[in-house]
């Protein structure tokens, strides 16, 4: 029988919000793809049957089959219908890097392989330089003995290299990095069309004098519509009270009082009178400590902290596609003497023509052949009908009997693979 498979739209649906912490790539991220699942339904087969392959990916920008079958959707299913024992092969990709998952259909009569087929080669290299997003150091200013981290973004590159002293990493990700003097730090991206680097220079200066306060900013965070922050006080001496200062997008937003702070002393505050929403497609946000120098420090060249995100919106899903068809499916079989009687149902959204059911009986020599046929008349959806073979007289002993509906495949249905329907009928 003809399998015929109903394409399904899906359309990953994802709330409405903002995410701190630097830029987000929308879908990936910085982690490789998951396979939700993969899977073959039956996995083991008779020469000539037909098995189906399903699955679910999420956090992909592509995904492929191998055995022939290529480039497929995050989620969805094939009917394959492979002449040996075969074991496939899934590949997500996007571009924190590959995973992979296998399923094997089982064929009977034939030895499974002797080994795992050659992974298939990767996908050529995209063509033009790569491309950085981004590259930056959080704070930019630090003291002798302290860190800063350096973040980046990296698209359409085969190697990441960041000097001096972190060396190779991934795409996408951070570092902490405690240089001793001022540094220039260079990431340097490379591919088969060349190479494109980017360079952040972190100034170290020196230890704050003893005896002096020190306000820094080290880390902005969102809660509902409420902007908190960490504010500390890193030197050696009390801070008194002071006025911190939100930007967005360069913009002065709000302003927040501060008490006074001990030395080594954080607080997170937050600027509770402002109501924050993204804006556009991404907002940068700055927050400035002492924002009115109302205490003297020992540096004031690093009481600013910034912190950017995308401001991602996204539409609700679209309802799946129905499609009408028929649906025949065989709901009981029963003897009454020697006639084999049977219920068939048209379960489907669209009414069926004509068809010919077949009678098995079984054990049988392969390839089994029918005992009897009959004819059914056109149903409704939803209608069902009781029919019989009125010319075949059965008689026991057999172990079962299959009932089978629509045998020459004459009504296109939404399933095709639960036309059949076995009982024993013998004591």
């Amino acid at each position: 029988m003809k399998k015929i498979l109903i394409p399904v739209l899906l359309v990953v649906a994802m709330a409405v919000g903002c995410a701190p912490g630097g830029p987000i790539i929308i879908g990936t991220g910085n982690q490789p793809p998951v396979i939700n699942s993969f899977s073959a339904d039956p996995p083991a087969i008779a020469a000539g049957e037909s098995s189906t392959l399903s699955w679910t990916v999420s956090g992909a920008t592509s995904v492929s089959i191998d055995q022939g079958i290529g480039s497929v959707a995050l989620s969805g299913s094939r009917a394959v219908t492979p002449a040996t024992t075969t074991i496939y092969t899934l590949t997500a990709t996007n571009p924190a890097g590959s995973v992979t998952a296998t399923a094997q259909v089982a064929v009977s009569g034939a030895p499974p392989p002797s080994e795992p087929p050659a992974p298939e080669p990767s996908p050529p290299t995209p063509t033009g330089l790569p491309v950085v997003s981004y590259f930056t150091a959080n704070p930019p200013i630090i003291a002798t003995g302290g860190s800063t981290t350096l973040s980046w973004s990296v698209s359409n590159a085969t190697s990441v290299t960041i000097e001096p002293g972190v060396g190779t990493v991934g795409p996408a990700g951070t570092a902490s990095v405690s240089p001793a003097t001022s540094t220039t730090y260079t990431l340097t991206a490379s591919n088969a069309a060349g190479w494109y680097s980017v360079t952040v220079t972190v100034i170290v200066t020196a230890a704050p004098p003893a005896g002096q306060p020190d306000l820094v900013i080290t880390d902005i965070s969102r809660t509902g519509d409420t902007i908190t922050y960490k504010i500390k006080n890193q030197g050696d001496a009390t801070a008194g009270p002071s006025t911190s200062r939100l930007r967005v997008d360069g913009v002065v937003k709000a302003n927040d009082s501060v008490g006074s702070l001990s030395p080594g002393q954080e607080r997170t505050e937050s600027f509770a009178g402002y109501t924050y929403e993204c804006s556009g497609t991404s907002d940068s946000l700055v927050v400035e400590a002492d924002a009115g120098d109302a205490v003297a420090e020992a540096s004031e060249a690093n009481n600013s902290y910034s912190e950017s995100w995308l401001c991602i919106v996204f539409l609700p899903p679209t309802p799946p596609l129905v499609v009408k068809k028929a649906d025949l499916v065989i709901e009981d079989i029963w003897l009454r003497g020697n006639t084999v009687y049977y219920r068939i149902k048209n379960q489907g959204s669209l009414g069926a023509g004509p068809t010919k059911t077949a009678l098995y009986t079984y054990p049988c020599l392969v390839p089994c052949q029918p005992k009897a046929y009959d004819a059914v008349p056109s149903l409704a959806a939803g209608a069902s009908s009781v029919q019989r073979f009125a010319t075949y007289s059965f008689s026991c002993p057999v172990l079962s009997v299959k009932v089978e509906a629509d045998k020459n495949g004459d009504v296109a249905e939404w399933n095709e693979g639960n036309n059949s329907r076995s009982e024993d009928l013998c004591p």
